[in-house]
């Protein structure tokens, strides 16, 4: 869920990679190269929840990212490309565990909270589409979707007998997402190509009845091909 005052962050990202998008220069699309790409790499940032009128940010793990998508360029100007990108960021788990006393004996109390998100982004960028070696920088908008486990577990030891109890629970969320990127990649022949990028990510949903914002920083390596 987007809200439109109280996240100037968002907001203010999702603008500029609107502009990117929509600034194509000129009205000519002299397209001659078309590429497509998948990447690997590693993402992380805390995610800032509110409910209830508290907020605090979840200690999480670094997760994977998963890319693939395609790009076209020479998009009305030499240096200008427009993409398609399927972007996956999963494993980023968070895990806290406490203790207290119970009826005499010990109560153990676990949670665990695995978030995965799926975006489809539109995005932009600025780019050297001459010669061998192509630094960019671009942003993108699009449509993510953010599905969460929970998991709760409770064992209690009372006079050396021990009892455990544990549930699950599942939410989603659909909402817009942005992000803002820079990166290189380098022709190794063939019409083969390596890079590497990083970016930062934005997406609020609305789980559990809480206020999520996901902010991740990602970095990828990605292999492509040029046709």
């Amino acid at each position: 869920m987007i809200y439109p005052t109280g996240r100037p962050r968002l907001l203010t990202a999702m603008t500029l990679a609107g502009l990117l998008v929509m600034m194509i220069p000129g009205a000519a699309f002299a397209v001659d190269t078309f590429r497509l790409q998948v990447g690997l790499g590693a993402h992380g940032g805390d995610p800032d929840i509110e409910f209830a009128g508290e907020s605090g940010s979840l200690d999480t793990d670094t997760g994977i990212a998963i890319s693939a998508g395609g790009w076209i360029d020479h998009v009305g100007w030499n240096h200008f490309s427009l993409g398609l990108e399927y972007l996956r960021l999963q494993d980023s788990d968070f895990h806290a565990s406490a203790s207290a006393t119970f009826l005499g004996g010990t109560l153990t109390g676990t949670l665990d909270i695995e978030p995965t998100i799926d975006a489809v982004m539109v995005n932009a960028a600025i780019r050297n589409n001459d010669g061998t070696i192509h630094p960019y920088i671009g942003g993108g908008i699009g449509v993510g979707h953010a599905d969460v486990d929970l998991t709760a577990s409770v064992t209690v030891t009372v006079g050396g007998q021990t009892f455990s109890a544990s549930g699950s629970a599942n939410d989603t969320d659909t909402a817009f997402a942005g992000q803002l990127f820079g990166g290189i990649d380098v022709d190794i022949g063939g019409n083969w190509y390596l890079g590497v990028n990083g970016r930062y990510f934005l997406m609020d949903a609305d789980l559990f009845g809480a206020d999520v914002e996901f902010r991740n920083w990602v970095l990828m390596g990605f292999i492509g091909r040029k046709f």
